[in-house]
């Protein structure tokens, strides 16, 4: 591994016309540059839209869009188990029935393959069933979605409306809509049961990247004849995005590039951003013994390997394994620990925002054999 790394924030879960989304590729494109992304990948429901990606630039930038797809048996009630696909480069909705053939038919198309939004909460208030992953008996899978913004803010007004008092719906229906208006001052973070059934994972011995994204579809608020995008594009592209390090810097070709960002994703050389609180961009998550590594990487115990963690701005950051905190430091920008156990390493980062303390940094794990 490279001693100098390459930092790409991305967005991998968005949706167009071409399935329940309002705005079509170039103006999505549009709205990432004004965010500040350097990738996006559109994953339209049971659709792989050809003839799409490429760098789309305007004045103020450019951006690399790709096409992945997000795939669902629309035959089942509800419609759960939804599946990122990355990197496949085919149609894969035909395989929607059987989430294990669908899996092995991302990997065999060379491609890498994410349980979406894997918990979700009923919302009744407006007809929204749990759309999480319901089919565990599956295998080789890359990895979880551990922060869908969406799936987020759902779960939290499912949770807030579940606590009220007076649960009449004209009630429950004021209580979403101000949520609804303001969702950053609910946003805490990744959702718990995700994080611990990644630890169980990780703690089988199992290598499984995390990713984090907005599922973007611009959604529309309609009252009589008014009108209201209430969670636009760009203001999701600067909420959770997935970092990605490369130890080759993209170059422009649309072909070299996608094969270097999909592999990273794929392998876990990133981590998951809260960006609205404060960029993420300058987090770094290493590993020092013989050689050098970072994020999705293994290495020997037995080198005496030392991790060390760089945070952006002080917070509080601590470093897990297997869900057991090892190493935490407050209100501190740096922190080292020398592991005595092989294991998967991650880290967490909270900052103070909007008043309360908010999740800001989930990083993939450091293999440790």
């Amino acid at each position: 591994m490279a001693n100098q790394w390459h930092h790409y924030r991305g967005n991998m879960h968005v949706h167009t016309r071409y399935s329940d989304g309002e705005k079509l590729h170039a103006e999505i494109a549009e709205d990432a540059i004004a965010a500040g992304l350097d990738f996006v990948i559109i994953t339209d429901h049971n659709v792989y839209v050809s003839g799409v990606e490429g760098y789309y630039e305007n004045e103020r930038g450019r951006v690399l869009l790709l096409t992945g797809e997000e795939v669902h048996n629309v035959r089942r009630h509800p419609q759960a188990s939804h599946f990122l696909a990355y990197g496949a480069g085919r149609e894969l909705a035909t395989y929607a029935a059987d989430p294990q053939a669908l899996i092995d038919e991302t990997l065999s198309a060379g491609g890498y393959g994410f349980l979406a939004h894997p918990h979700e909460d009923d919302l009744p208030l407006i007809n929204m069933p749990d759309l999480g992953w319901h089919d565990w008996d599956i295998e080789g899978f890359s990895g979880l979605e551990i922060w869908n913004y969406m799936s987020a803010f759902k779960n939290m007004v499912a949770q807030r409306l579940d606590g009220l008092r007076w649960k009449n719906k004209l009630n429950s229906l004021l209580v979403a809509l101000r949520m609804t208006l303001h969702p950053e001052r609910y946003m805490k973070g990744a959702d718990p049961r995700t994080m611990a059934l990644w630890d169980d994972f990780l703690a089988k011995g199992m290598r499984i990247a995390a990713v984090g994204n907005s599922d973007a579809h611009g959604t529309p608020m309609r009252l009589g004849p008014l009108r209201r995008e209430v969670f636009p594009y760009e203001f999701l592209f600067r909420a959770v995005n997935t970092h990605v390090l490369l130890d080759t810097p993209l170059n422009g070709d649309v072909e070299h590039d996608r094969r270097l960002l999909i592999r990273a994703i794929g392998r876990g050389n990133s981590w998951v951003g809260y960006d609205m609180p404060g960029p993420t961009d300058a987090f770094r998550f290493t590993v020092q013994g013989v050689k050098k590594g970072i994020m999705g990487d293994e290495m020997p115990l037995s080198t005496g390997a030392t991790l060390q963690v760089k945070a952006p701005v002080r917070c509080r950051a601590r470093i897990i394994r297997h869900g057991t905190v090892v190493a935490e430091v407050e209100r501190e920008s740096n922190l080292t620990y020398i592991p005595d156990e092989p294991g998967a390493y991650r880290v967490e980062c909270y900052i103070p925002y909007e008043n309360e303390e908010r999740g800001w940094i989930y990083s993939n794990p450091i293999y440790l054999r």
